[in-house]
């Protein structure tokens, strides 16, 4: 399956719309007076920017794309994204691993039930020597069992029920 991106005026959308959203929050806690919401709000937005920075290191320019861009393609989850890169790693598994994160999400994304928060955690790690993403759903879907057709990744599942599913991708470098 292909994942579909978003063209460069709807990602421009979305990020103007976001960024309208948060102006909004710190102007309304200014107006109640509630400086340190307004501030903690700033603090925030401040360290999503650096994390995506931190995330452009990898030097997987589809992945990347996947990853700032998922939260609008599936707004029906709420993404919750941390990143520890100290290393790029190979081009040869970009593809790869956007397939394998897209095709997770598209498994379950018809089925979630609307009445319950869908929250993502990923997060990413790499090193000279490695890359680990950690994949970890939780809310409430039509639970399935999920595989996939895949030999370039390390995929280690941890947890797969209807409310939770938890895997890490892990890529080592010789």
């Amino acid at each position: 399956m292909t994942v579909k991106s978003l063209t460069v005026n709807e990602a421009l959308r979305f990020a103007n719309h976001d960024f309208l959203n948060h102006l909004h929050l710190i102007q309304m806690n200014l107006d109640l007076q509630r400086v340190n919401e307004a501030k903690e709000t700033i603090a925030q937005l401040s360290e999503h920017c650096k994390m995506l920075s931190n995330i452009n290191q990898l030097k997987l320019p589809k992945t990347v794309e996947w990853l700032q861009t998922v939260s609008w393609c599936y707004p029906a989850i709420q993404m919750c994204l941390s990143s520890h890169v100290a290393a790029q790693v190979n081009s040869k598994y970009d593809e790869a691993i956007v397939q394998y994160l897209e095709n997770t999400i598209i498994h379950v994304y018809e089925s979630l039930d609307p009445y319950e928060q869908q929250q993502l955690q990923l997060s990413i790690e790499s090193n000279e020597k490695q890359c680990h993403i950690t994949f970890h759903l939780t809310g409430k879907w039509q639970h399935a069992l999920f595989h996939t057709e895949q030999n370039i990744l390390n995929v280690k599942t941890y947890e797969q029920t209807d409310t939770s599913w938890k895997y890490v991708l892990s890529i080592y470098e010789e």
